[in-house]
């Protein structure tokens, strides 16, 4: 080692000019954290490079040398290799440092083995989320050495050997491949490794924390169209409840993903559920409405008999009744055994009179007379007056037949709803699971 120079690499003084070659090879340890609101993943591999390095040929009778002395390892060349989407990392070294040389003695062929931790960045397509599948790199690049000095290369066809019984947190691991990455930049052209790890979410944590308690939500929200049509506050706080609950469930799921522009499979979901819920909150606001409704009153004019007037009939002294008419905008008590004499005004509105001090005289071809509270008499007269039920009759007969148009509605939505629910899971379901299932094409370098 008196001569050896660890800033030149191995084949700098061949005359041919012939780069380094490095062979590299992965173990997989374990795959953790893999988060989407980050678009990152943490691995703990075995890293092996190979490569020859003639200056270190010796003889020894005892065969390979194997070294784990961090000051002869610096004092050796070693590929200037890093990783192109490291986010952080560290090499282990609990309880000795993790890494190993082992130099041949008549070749000076060297295996440099190390353990490292790298968080990876992944850039991740969420389109089908939670039902996605996910091609999550790791790039690694020479920094200093262009291919004309170094080149690296796989070291054989099934470069990448994962760990037995390998368990990941809501990933599948489906398949690795590796490839050459190398890219030209303006700087020159630098060699680079690929490796690529498919990556299947599980569906099962997904089903049981987001997809069934907002089915269940969606299911608890029809009720309210079994409820009696006057059972307001059960109603209400149903409707607001479900609708409160779908929130908060949607607002979480949001937590744990980024903010993306597009719209994701999960989105879809939540939304229309949110949009189901809703919709019977505002089914019961139109029941309500019908049930409640009420017909329009004609507003009585000023100019009419004031609270303190007496009425009285030319044969009788009282009348008996203080039933009116609307007859041209004006109000006519009407007694009770008083049947029609026209149809002039057939379909006037009945309601009670709020009588007003007036004097108003009106020919008395009926003979009807008033006394008002200032002892005037003033004559009425309405030469056709139709006979109505009572607005206390009425107002019953047009409760009863609204309140049943509202049953109606909610007797409709009991089907419409459930109906429009199933349809959407049978386009939902086969979309994301069959026709938009995201796939992955191997470039045709990759083993």
């Amino acid at each position: 080692m008196e001569n050896y120079d660890n800033r030149l690499y191995p084949t700098y003084d061949e005359h041919d000019g012939a780069p380094t070659f490095v062979n590299c090879s992965l173990h997989i340890l374990s795959f953790s954290s893999i988060s989407a609101s980050s678009m990152d993943y943490t691995i703990d591999i075995y890293l092996r490079q190979e490569w020859r390095d003639e200056r270190l040929r010796h003889y020894n009778e005892r065969g390979e040398l194997y070294i784990n002395d961090q000051t002869f390892r610096d004092r050796l060349w070693k590929p200037d290799l890093f990783f192109t989407n490291l986010k952080k990392g560290h090499f282990q070294d609990i309880t000795v440092p993790n890494f190993y040389l082992r130099i041949k003695p008549k070749t000076g062929d060297i295996i440099y083995s190390s353990r490292l931790s790298l968080t990876l960045s992944c850039s991740m397509q969420l389109y089908s989320y939670p039902m996605d599948i996910q091609n999550c790199s790791m790039d690694m690049e020479s920094y200093t050495f262009t291919t004309e000095q170094l080149k690296f290369a796989w070291k054989s066809e099934k470069a990448i050997q994962l760990i037995d019984n390998l368990v990941m947190p809501q990933f599948n691991l489906d398949d690795t491949y590796s490839y050459d990455c190398t890219s030209n930049l303006s700087t020159g052209e630098f060699p680079c490794l690929r490796a690529v790890f498919i990556l299947r979410r599980q569906f099962g944590y997904h089903l049981i924390q987001s997809y069934l308690p907002t089915v269940l939500i969606v299911f608890m929200s029809w009720v309210s169209f079994w409820l009696d049509v006057d059972a307001i506050p059960a109603r209400v706080t149903l409707g607001v409840t479900t609708l409160l609950t779908m929130t908060t469930l949607a607002g979480g799921v949001r937590v744990s993903l980024p903010p993306v522009s597009y719209i994701k499979a999960i989105d879809v979901w939540m939304g229309t559920c949110t949009i189901f819920v809703f919709g019977a909150l505002l089914e019961f606001t139109m029941t309500n409405y019908l049930s409640r409704k009420r017909p329009p009153q004609r507003a009585i004019k000023p100019g009419f008999c004031g609270l303190g007037a007496k009425m009285r009939h030319q044969d009788n002294d009282k009348l008996t009744t203080t039933q009116m008419i609307f007859t041209d905008g004006n109000a006519l008590p009407v007694p009770k055994t008083y049947k029609t004499i026209g149809s002039r005004l057939a379909g006037e509105t009945v309601s009670d009179c709020v009588w007003r001090d007036n004097s108003q005289h009106i020919p008395d071809s009926m003979g009807w007379q008033s006394e008002n509270s200032d002892g005037c008499e003033t004559d009425y007269a309405a030469s056709a007056l139709p006979v109505m039920t009572t607005e206390e009759q009425t107002q019953k007969m047009m409760d009863e037949k609204h309140k049943k148009k509202a049953k109606v509605l909610d007797d409709r939505c009991r089907i419409i709803f459930p109906l429009s629910f199933f349809i959407f899971n049978i386009i939902y379901w086969p979309s994301y699971l069959v026709f938009l299932v995201e796939d992955y094409t191997k470039p045709p370098q990759a083993s």
